[in-house]
């Protein structure tokens, strides 16, 4: 045969099929032979545990009288690792893990209630919600400690919603653009009477978690987007005073640090001298947005100072402030603290840092002791950090309990403990841990005047 380049190649020799055949056969033997060899020896080479289960899985899917797919005979197995890890380390699911990063920049879907475990009773209404903006006809709005007794298209056609399950169901059913209709007591979970009813639009929104108030305005950071502008979103509060500010400070995640930066500023341009730092519910978050609040709250402590320690030994870690902004918003003033049995985690680390650096002494600390007993009032007492690791090639992610966090002496730990009343902290007594009109609320405030 003539090749293109002029030079001549001999002719192939044709093979005869029953050869070909023979080392066809031969090449697939050598490749299972090689498959099972190296089958056989990356199971030897697994951990004991993991080829137990692999095998318990085997039996399973292959004798087991109904069918258990791979799916969940996995998720079992995550499930039962959870269970002997404390209740704050947990498995995610790609799209679990996708909703917690959302939920802790503050972008959830919904209404914007939040509600107290297992009952209707609302404990949070967030800022800047559908929920938040919503009023009934004769101006009504829906408040911390009411029930949500009702879901539907209108307020002739609502659904009892008297339980958790029932409430559940009936946000869970709604789809982005829905408007529902909400019907709201402050008396009792079942009320359908003593009502208010609310139009509410089920959408996208990006929650404030700092709320600003004085006698004459309310405040927050309202988010178009990644972009927040501070501005005006109600009245005045009442129970407030002139001089004094109060902020709310829901949970120390998203942007929060920078809505506390705005909330000092305008703190400072109202002329203030008194504060009420209301942390109950709070609880909790990062450890970045609790060293970027706490460069406010600091009297004696310098850009540089801890905020708090991490671990034991040599794999202590320092938390330190991101800048020092005491002197130059809060210097002279009066503060106080507000927190309940929910203040958890960064809440109890910063009041920690509060008493460590002189901004306020146990005095200054009230604590609302929900359905009373002769037990001391007291934070809910978490002393430990979690740390999150995602898998970049599933999209999945493990939360870990981590280390146990100290304050800035570096040996108080409260983990089981919490602040108490027993402190030297003020005891207030509540109903529950939010009540409608905020009674508790009140009594701190004038407590805080006497």
């Amino acid at each position: 045969m003539n090749e293109p380049n002029g030079q001549i190649t001999p002719e192939k020799k044709k093979k005869s099929p029953l050869k070909i055949a023979l080392t066809a056969t031969a090449c697939v033997l050598a490749a299972a032979l090689l498959f099972g060899a190296g089958f056989f020896v990356s199971r030897m080479t697994l951990d004991g545990g993991l080829r137990s289960l692999l095998w318990f899985k085997e039996r399973i899917q292959s004798e087991y009288y109904e069918e258990v797919s791979d799916e969940d005979f996995w998720q079992a197995a995550i499930d039962g690792v959870e269970g002997i890890l404390d209740d704050y380390s947990c498995f995610y699911t790609a799209e679990e893990y996708d909703e917690v990063v959302n939920a802790d920049r503050g972008v959830k879907d919904g209404v914007g209630l939040a509600f107290f475990a297992n009952t209707n009773k609302i404990y949070k209404v967030a800022v800047a919600s559908p929920a938040f903006y919503a009023q009934s006809a004769s101006g009504e709005k829906a408040e911390a400690g009411m029930y949500l007794t009702g879901v539907g298209e209108s307020a002739e056609s609502v659904s009892d919603t008297f339980t958790a399950s029932a409430v559940e169901a009936a946000l869970s059913s709604a789809e982005e653009g829905d408007t529902l209709t909400l019907r709201l007591s402050a008396t009792a979970a079942d009320d359908t009477q003593n009502c208010i009813f609310l139009s509410v639009p089920f959408e996208t929104y990006t929650e404030s978690f700092v709320l600003y108030a004085t006698n004459a305005a309310t405040y927050a950071m309202i988010f178009a987007g990644d972009k927040g502008t501070w501005q005006e979103v109600g009245g005045g509060m009442d129970g407030l005073n002139d001089g004094e500010g109060y902020i709310r400070l829901v949970q120390f995640t998203g942007n929060a640090a920078e809505e506390f930066a705005a909330a000092a500023e305008q703190y400072k341009a109202d002329g203030c001298d008194t504060l009420l730092l209301d942390l109950r519910n709070n609880g909790g978050g990062s450890l970045t947005v609790l060293q970027g609040i706490a460069a406010y709250l600091l009297k004696d402590a310098d850009a540089d100072s801890v905020v708090m320690y991490a671990g034991d030994g040599e794999d202590r870690e320092a938390y330190r402030l991101k800048g020092d902004g005491y002197d130059g918003v809060f210097g002279g003033s009066e503060i106080y603290v507000a927190a309940n049995g929910n203040t958890a985690s960064a809440s109890e680390a910063l009041i920690g840092a509060m008493l460590y650096y002189n901004t306020v002494d146990y005095e200054d600390i009230y604590l609302v002791k929900a359905g009373g007993g002769d037990s001391p009032a007291r934070t809910y007492g978490k002393g430990i950090m979690q740390t999150t690791w995602r898998n970049l090639l599933t999209g999945e992610a493990v939360k870990l309990t981590t280390a146990r966090i100290y304050w800035p002496d570096g040996e108080t730990c409260i983990q089981g403990r919490g602040v108490t009343s027993d402190d030297g902290a003020h005891r207030i007594d509540a109903a529950s841990n939010a009540d409608y009109g905020d009674p508790a609320l009140l009594q701190i405030l004038e407590d805080m005047r006497k």
